[in-house]
């Protein structure tokens, strides 16, 4: 069996979060043929923990870099290292020292290849003369580039101006150099290949489990108030943003039109962001959970209003296979294959959400839209697809060099 060199910006476990759900997935398919050898950060006992856990159920073996608790850095670092043609906040996740521990690892591993596991793993790719695989859950760059949802600092905009042109410089850079790139969505291939033309691409999409994600029955199984849904990690900003909107803005208006309505909102929160929700009408604030599942159940639709990050919406993909009607903005359901008005239905300010919830769950259209979900994401966004894919894209590589 031929080493593969895979480094991720984060332990893949528990699965928590859609990254660690699309990074298992790779680390599968590349075990499938190859012996595995993973780098992540670590930063905490419980990471530590996960390393162990990922380590035995993988059947992999995971590296992991200590990465030493550092004070936030000033403006005056974050320019030194923009100077430099350095990210700050890429770097910040790893530390001075974690690229000479990567590269004294590779040098002794000797791989048939490396694996970039989104470009938050650029500081610490090693020197060594191995093909290089990127496998880009965003391109970061745009993400960073996006106008903001919500009003920013002077200092804050600048900073993300900086990573911005930042980080866009440095995909293109690895775009170039890659011997493939894997995106999560043909959009995302575009964009990629404007920067790149001429380089090798693939779309492997975000895909769920089937097995563990059942179609619910269309009633939720307890009495209860009518409610929305959010649900995605709460550490990722755009996520954040979309649930201050929601709350602050459509929540008194869909609580105008149904009296008594609530917004659950689920996700991995390790710094508790949502606490400053607690208490509030109308709010349920859940957090982290090992199963989402359950909180589908007891919800009537999915509500999502997102007006920046990128990628694919592994949390609209997961609706649809549960069989919850799907609401959002435009820029939330980006990149999917879904037509609206068929599998999701399209809001961009409170007024026009709630008369569309309106239509969705008293004007008969939720069933419509159930159907046409599960159907797609049977067609298109399952794991044994993905797996496949991801195993021959790693494959061809191998057997090229």
């Amino acid at each position: 069996m031929r080493k593969i060199l895979v480094l991720a910006p984060y332990v893949p476990h528990p699965l928590t979060h859609g990254g660690s759900i699309r990074t298992r997935l790779l680390l599968d398919a590349i075990a499938a043929d190859h012996e595995v050898h993973l780098v992540a950060p670590v930063a905490s006992d419980a990471e530590r923990t996960n390393v162990a856990v990922l380590a035995a159920t993988a059947g992999i073996q995971v590296h992991p870099v200590e990465v030493p608790a550092a004070p936030r850095p000033g403006f005056a670092q974050k320019l030194a290292s923009w100077a430099r043609g350095r990210s700050e906040l890429l770097q910040r996740r790893w530390g001075d020292a974690a690229a000479a521990v990567v590269a004294t690892l590779a040098s002794k591993l000797r791989p048939a290849a490396v694996v970039a596991d989104s470009s938050f793993v650029f500081p610490v790719l090693p020197p060594f003369p191995a093909p290089l695989v990127l496998h880009l859950h965003n391109l970061e760059g745009g993400v960073f580039a996006r106008p903001s949802a919500t009003k920013r600092t002077f200092s804050d905009r600048l900073t993300r101006s900086f990573e911005a042109r930042t980080i866009t410089a440095l995909e293109t850079r690895k775009l170039r150099e890659a011997a493939l790139t894997i995106t999560v969505s043909d959009l995302d291939r575009e964009v990629a290949l404007t920067m790149a033309p001429g380089a090798r691409i693939v779309t492997v999409p975000v895909t769920v489990d089937l097995a563990k994600l059942p179609l619910l029955p269309p009633t939720p199984v307890q009495p209860g108030p009518l409610r929305v849904l959010f649900v995605g990690t709460i550490d990722y900003p755009p996520n954040f943003e979309a649930i201050e909107e929601l709350v602050v803005q459509h929540l008194p208006v869909l609580r105008a039109t149904f009296p008594g309505l609530v917004a659950r909102l689920v996700g991995r929160d390790d710094a508790d962001r949502l606490g400053v929700f607690r208490g509030r009408d109308g709010v349920e604030v859940v957090g982290t959970v090992a199963d989402v599942k359950p909180h589908y159940e007891v919800s009537h639709a999915v509500y999502l209003p997102i007006r920046t990050g990128g990628g694919t919406r592994g949390k609209i993909v997961e609706a649809w296979a549960l069989g919850r009607p799907v609401l959002a903005t435009a820029v939330g359901a980006e990149a999917l294959l879904g037509e609206e008005g068929r599998h999701w239905r399209r809001f961009e300010a409170p007024a026009q959400g709630a008369q569309v919830l309106r239509e969705v769950l008293l004007g008969g259209g939720a069933a419509g839209l159930v159907r046409a979900g599960r159907a797609l994401v049977e067609a298109h966004y399952q794991h044994a697809a993905a797996f496949a894919a991801l195993r021959a894209a790693i494959g061809s590589v191998v057997s090229e060099r």
